[in-house]
């Protein structure tokens, strides 16, 4: 019985330790997907815009 019960209790924390697993890796994708984009904004752009120092840039 008690067999029985650890392997059940190992399969549930398989199953939640892939759940997670998953979800992390979206979470990763989400994350790279913005540094992409930031990436892409960079390469149009890659000179900054010139502020004089006597004139604020607000």
């Amino acid at each position: 019985m008690v067999s029985k019960v650890r392997s059940l209790r190992w399969l549930e924390d398989l199953k939640e330790s892939q759940r997670l697993t998953s979800r992390e890796e979206r979470r990763k994708e989400e994350i790279l997907d913005v540094f992409r984009e930031l990436y892409d904004i960079s390469v149009k752009n890659p000179d900054p815009p010139v502020f004089p120092p006597w004139r604020p840039s607000w």
